[in-house]
């Protein structure tokens, strides 16, 4: 509504009450309304809105009126009975798509009017796309723990004598990664140390970019300090159900930041389910589609932590609900798509 109204305005209409803009030119008036529809709104409300308006317009200004309505409906592609009904009924109607910025005109409808249909579809796409660039924007505390996993990386393999020590499970446990014996003797640490650490290049480049793209996503909704907390937690709790599963299936050794990333993804998913945008482009179905292909491919494949992985997603949906909840209340700053 705010971007339609300053596109309005740049056009030279004015607000005259609400949802009703007016621009006058030489030899007649534009007004133009704004709506969405109601179950109970029926086209001849829009007649009377279109007479009431040209009868008081052209007392004022004594020229010709012309009218057109905008209705704001969320897709216009799957648009519902009301708004057929509408369209075939109201003369001067528009649909404004939320989820693609469109503007749709019909058969029956008036091809342009007051030249508003370019200043529209224009201004409302190229908004979207400005928007899409900064939804999808780095966030500070994601992109530094990115960076922390790389520069641990690195480190194992100056610090050891070359790349093979990534694939060491004596170097990676001396350098902080889990196992259930050294955890139960004491290195208790290594429930946090070993989110950070990875077994060769693949393995820390898939879980960078994953995080990358969700963990900016859930810190840019959640805030950065309840996004630092979610994700550590998230981490650590995958790590202990890790400790718990292979204290009886056989001790491995593991490392890997998967169960956090898992987190951020289950916390992500319910965040957007209390928190849905018209402009959405990552939807939680798209993330329940990502996480149980990633699953099916830990389970079909060796050597992968499923444990830590459902760990950490199911602290990460109880995470989410928490946050979702306190975004409710505005005790934390809902961001605005």
């Amino acid at each position: 509504m705010g971007q339609l109204e300053e596109l309005l305005q740049q056009k030279g209409y004015q607000p005259v009450e609400s949802g009703v803009y007016v621009r006058e030119a030489e030899e007649e008036v534009y007004a133009v309304t704004v709506s969405m529809p109601e179950r109970d709104l029926q086209a001849a409300a829009y007649d009377r809105l279109r007479a009431r308006l040209e009868f008081q317009l052209s007392l004022k200004y004594h020229k010709p009126v012309r009218t057109l309505h905008l209705l704001l409906i969320r897709d216009a592609e799957g648009e519902d009975e009301l708004v057929q009904r509408l369209v075939s009924r109201v003369s001067g109607l528009w649909l404004i798509s939320g989820e693609n910025g469109r503007v749709y005109r019909y058969e029956n409808q008036p091809c342009d009017f007051d030249g508003l249909y370019h200043v529209l579809e224009d201004g409302l796409i190229s908004q979207q796309r400005q928007q899409t660039l900064v939804r999808y924007a780095f966030t500070p505390v994601n992109m530094a723990i990115v960076a922390c996993n790389l520069v641990y990386f690195i480190t194992v393999i100056v610090l050891n004598g070359g790349y093979a020590s990534v694939y060491d499970t004596d170097i990676m446990l001396r350098m902080g990664a889990l196992s259930v014996q050294t955890f139960l003797e004491g290195a208790w640490y290594q429930v946090v140390t070993s989110m950070f650490l990875h077994f060769g290049w693949r393995h820390l480049f898939n879980n960078m970019v994953l995080l990358t793209y969700v963990g900016c996503e859930l810190e840019r909704r959640i805030g950065s300090p309840a996004y630092a907390v979610l994700y550590l937690v998230s981490g650590v709790c995958g790590n202990i159900a890790s400790v718990c599963y292979y204290m009886y299936a056989g001790d491995v050794v593991s490392a890997g930041a998967s169960g956090a990333v898992f987190g951020v993804i289950g916390a992500l998913f319910v965040v957007l389910l209390f928190f849905r945008s018209e402009s959405e482009t990552l939807t939680a179905s798209r993330l329940v589609a990502m996480t149980v292909i990633t699953i099916y491919y830990g389970l079909t494949t060796a050597g992968v932590d499923n444990a830590a992985h459902i760990g950490g997603l199911i602290s990460g949906i109880i995470g989410g609900f928490l946050l979702s909840k306190i975004l409710q209340y505005g005790k934390l700053k809902r961001v605005t798509l």
